[in-house]
């Protein structure tokens, strides 16, 4: 999406090239518009996998004292991203290159990134020739992860912390979406820096929300004075509410206040790397093996909200004036108090009750036990209370 943005600021004088500059692919949007809507679709299809990867990933590989950092560096991958393509992308546009090198290299970047994942990726620490088998019982000793024939909807769709997770997620996510699709148009149409200069002041925020992403998962995994539902919901206020708070004063900045602007939308995107430790845990703590599913559908939020969010801010922002600004920040800023609120009132990071039922009608389940040395047992239970996850290390 930041892709498509910089070509659109870089082609906005270009208008017999108008639907080339909404394309993604060069090659796909020079043969036509369905061929740029093929291209769209797989690029959806291969991001949509990423958030039930994290929370699959997190679920396996963590202990249940590293829930915070894990979710802080799986879930960074947005933050990384921008972090190279608004800068590199600035930069490219503005050479001899042109803009269809943009998508080339991001291609290039992509084949190698996805090569090193397949050689080295594993779905559990007993598989992985590189995890010791000390590693191995310290991650897995004594727990027991389920095997569920069905995922237990009813339960799932009817958990008010699930629902006020995936509230809050759409909050926060949208709000992303005007950073990472909208900061190049803000810098370079409203604040009148170059092209060059739009790519690498927009990465600024993201570099920073990406080490408070870290340190909140770090910082809420060493907290233990507190239980893990309050940390969360101190670390959304952070994310959301003090976000807001950021947006509120951004939007009363005038706009010849360039480097004052530019600080405060800094502090605003970076508190938002909070997150990690609100909602992002919040969830997969609450759902425990059912994680990837509970991830799956902020990945849903997230794919609805880069739909969303062009048509609200364009509804708002249509002459780039101080007052269209003024209003998408405050309008952003009062949706982030809202689901914040909606948050700290149903949230529960403790696990849920239905976490532990995972059989079938007949109450009888397959669960395997991982102890020293990644070794395997299948069990069979016909109790569901007779289920328990030893969590002590």
């Amino acid at each position: 999406m930041n892709t498509y943005n910089f070509t659109k600021i870089c082609m906005q004088d270009d208008n017999s090239t108008s639907k080339v500059s909404t394309a993604l692919v060069p090659l796909a949007s020079s043969l036509g518009y369905g061929w740029f809507v093929t291209a769209r679709i797989f690029q959806g299809m291969a991001f949509s996998a990423t958030f039930p990867l994290a929370g699959s990933i997190t679920s396996k590989w963590a202990t249940p004292h590293e829930h915070g950092v894990f979710i802080g560096f799986l879930t960074g991958n947005t933050q990384l991203a921008n972090i190279f393509t608004m800068p590199v992308s600035g930069w490219l546009c503005s050479s001899s290159a042109g803009w269809t090198s943009v998508y080339y290299v991001h291609a290039a970047v992509t084949l190698i990134t996805f090569a090193v994942f397949f050689l080295f990726f594993k779905s559990s620490p007993n598989e992985h020739s590189w995890v010791s088998e000390k590693e191995v019982e310290k991650i897995g000793v004594k727990k027991i992860v389920a095997r569920p024939k069905q995922l237990p909807f009813r339960h799932i769709l009817t958990s008010l912390s699930l629902w006020a997770c995936w509230i809050a997620s759409f909050g926060d996510l949208i709000t992303v979406q005007l950073v990472s699709q909208f900061n190049p148009q803000y810098m370079n149409n409203y604040l009148n820096y170059d092209v060059l200069s739009s790519g690498f002041l927009a990465a600024l925020p993201i570099i920073f929300q990406f080490a408070i992403k870290l340190l909140s998962g770090i910082s809420s995994d060493m907290i233990t004075s507190i239980s893990e539902t309050w940390k969360t919901k101190i670390f959304n206020t952070i994310a959301l509410a003090v976000a807001a708070a950021f947006f509120i004063i951004l939007a009363f900045v005038p706009q010849e206040k360039h480097l004052l602007a530019i600080i405060i939308m800094i502090c605003a995107e970076s508190v938002m790397g909070a997150n990690t430790a609100g909602f992002n845990k919040c969830a997969t703590l609450h759902s425990q093996q059912y994680a990837y599913f509970a991830m799956q559908q902020i990945m849903n939020i997230w794919a609805c909200t880069i739909f969303i969010e062009p048509f609200f801010v364009n509804m708002i922002v249509t002459e780039n004036s101080f007052i269209d600004w003024r209003n998408c920040f405050l309008a952003h800023a009062a949706l982030l108090l809202f689901v914040n609120v909606i948050f700290c009132m149903f949230a529960d990071a403790s696990p849920a009750s239905w976490t532990n039922q995972n059989g079938d009608e007949s109450g009888e389940e397959e669960v395997k036990e991982e102890g020293v040395g990644g070794a395997e047992k299948s069990l069979r239970k016909t109790s569901y209370d007779s289920i328990t996850f030893d969590t002590k290390l």
